[in-house]
């Protein structure tokens, strides 16, 4: 259900100003608990209203909304009178005045254009988006161009595998232009370089930015008048602070990147199948690439009460000298495998199977299938000693198809370049070979397409730690263990 609300406007703009804590007050006290979405809209409405002397008062009235109420409510100021019928009208005489903060020297860009443009990644649309977005709404006539940032430069982002699918941050952008309704022509389009639209197209007259990306807006211009097009007008906004930061590795800005750290131990997607506590552990694929801090964190759930199979291990005594396994790898590879104990030789071993796909692909039909059975074999012991739930500890967890058997999967995910440092001071390898290392392994995207949980160890052990409670604590609650 979404809470309507239509404030009662006498003397414009300034007036609303002057009332703007109190009235920001009021609409967070009035919104029950389990809402979180709210629609404001204005009588007369602010279309009415707009002009290009009042276009500044407006910006600064949605500002004020989405600073004072966008950290804990999905807050819309409509442009239009939606005519609700559910509306609660709100006079807003019966608020005392507040003393007008100083205003901004009146800008340039204080006034309405035809056809505006921005652009950016609008992950998760926050009060930050949502203020850039009506800042260019606010500004313009005809038509407003929007470029979403393509997966090509996401690269560098903070937790790239956790942005939200291309599609979906289109589509979210012009839902939040749907309801505003500022009744004038979208443009929203994916953006594949630096620049977008904004280069192209000579009909544009003003573009709209952060104080994060004015850099970016300068070299815009720059491309247009190396094209021969005239020069937009430059309007930046200024950053959001976070009331709700939660440590010093988030932002101080609102940001998307805050938002993505905070789903970290946070269920991502529903459980892959049912359990039966009857019958054995509520088991948790644990997974991630090389110095992605799996194992630490494997150790870490552990210690909370989990029961922990390591099947990294188990892959070196799935082929002991005697066993069934070792006999099939000899028959495969030859006894030069072997060293003088009986032993497998594995630098021997690698380098028969890492120069060669197939035999790789064979070494794994031979092994992974008893790594399989040890693992639930071991799983199955931990579950008897009274370990309700058990973490399976595996690096090709998904690759081996060892998911198959998991009630759901825990990903631990970390940049690539602090994945190669970590390999070259731990294993002492040079930076080509821990890149090759990483590049021969699935990829962080990938397993994320399939996390239930995810986890990330780049910042202090403590911000770590407090992933895996919550992820503990939240999962012992969803199965009854707590």
């Amino acid at each position: 259900m979404t809470i309507c609300m239509t404030v009662l406007v006498k003397g414009g703009p300034v007036q609303v100003l002057r009332r703007i804590n109190p009235l920001c007050s009021y609409i967070r006290n009035h919104v029950p608990c389990e809402e979180k979405k709210v629609y404001v809209a204005f009588k007369p409405s602010i279309i009415s209203q707009l002009d290009k002397r009042t276009v500044a008062e407006w910006t600064r009235v949605c500002n004020s909304f989405y600073a004072n109420l966008g950290t804990d409510l999905d807050v819309y100021v409509q442009f239009l009178d939606q005519n609700q019928v559910s509306s609660e009208t709100i006079d807003l005489q019966q608020f005392s005045e507040d003393s007008l903060s100083q205003e901004d020297s009146p800008r340039k860009t204080d006034r309405l254009y035809k056809r505006v443009c921005m652009g950016g990644t609008f992950d998760r649309l926050h009060a930050g988006h949502k203020i850039l977005l009506s800042t260019a709404l606010l500004r313009t006539e005809e038509c407003l161009t929007v470029g979403v940032t393509g997966i090509e430069l996401l690269g560098k982002k903070t937790l790239p595998e956790l942005i939200e699918p291309l599609p979906d941050r289109i589509n979210g952008v012009k839902q939040f232009l749907d309801i505003v309704n500022r009744n004038v022509e979208q443009n929203v389009v994916e953006i594949k370089d630096p620049f977008g639209p904004a280069i192209v197209d000579p009909t544009l007259e003003c573009i709209v930015g952060s104080a994060e990306t004015e850099k970016g807006c300068i070299s815009v211009n720059k491309k247009r008048l190396e094209a021969g097009m005239s020069e937009l007008d430059v309007h930046i906004i200024q950053l959001v602070q976070d009331t709700n930061r939660q440590g010093a590795y988030e932002e101080e800005k609102i940001s998307s990147s805050s938002g993505r750290t905070r789903l970290l131990g946070h269920r991502l997607r529903e459980t892959r199948k049912p359990w039966d506590k009857t019958i054995g552990p509520y088991i948790i694929g644990l997974t991630g690439g090389s110095a992605s801090g799996k194992t630490s964190i494997g150790k870490k759930l552990q210690l909370l009460g989990a029961g922990l199979v390591d099947c990294d291990k188990l892959g070196h005594v799935a082929y002991l000298p005697g066993s069934p396994t070792l006999q099939k790898l000899v028959q495969e590879f030859g006894n030069q495998i072997l060293s003088e104990d009986g032993t497998v030789n594995r630098r021997v071993l690698g380098g028969i199977v890492f120069s060669d796909r197939s035999k790789l692909d064979r070494l794994n039909e031979i092994v992974w299938p008893e790594i399989a059975r040890m693992a639930m074999d071991k799983a199955d012991q931990l579950w008897k000693s009274g370990c309700q739930i058990v973490i399976l500890d595996a690096a090709v967890l998904l690759e081996a198809g060892w998911d198959q058997t998991c009630h759901e999967i825990w990903v631990c995910v970390i940049p690539r370049d602090e994945a190669i440092q970590r390999i070259v001071e731990r294993d002492c390898k040079t930076s080509d070979e821990a890149a090759k290392r990483i590049d021969s392994q699935m990829s962080n995207v990938d397993r994320s397409k399939v996390a239930n949980t995810m986890f990330c160890s780049l910042w202090d052990k403590e911000v770590t730690q407090k992933q895996v409670e919550v992820a503990w604590n939240r999962l012992k609650v969803e199965i009854g263990l707590d």
